[in-house]
């Protein structure tokens, strides 16, 4: 649970941070928070195997 908590952190932090270097456009900080959680899904899929 820890991991998950820890990863939805991160992808907030990190989203907040692109869309406030991308001020004009939010669908940067929309689509770095997707890539982010989808990275941490996978590898936390990987390292189970």
């Amino acid at each position: 649970m820890k991991k998950a908590i820890l990863a939805v952190v991160i992808t907030l932090l990190v989203s907040l941070f692109v869309m406030g270097v991308f001020y004009e456009t939010l669908e940067f900080g929309l689509l770095a928070a997707i890539l982010i959680m989808g990275g941490f899904i996978i590898y936390f899929n990987e390292k189970k195997k």
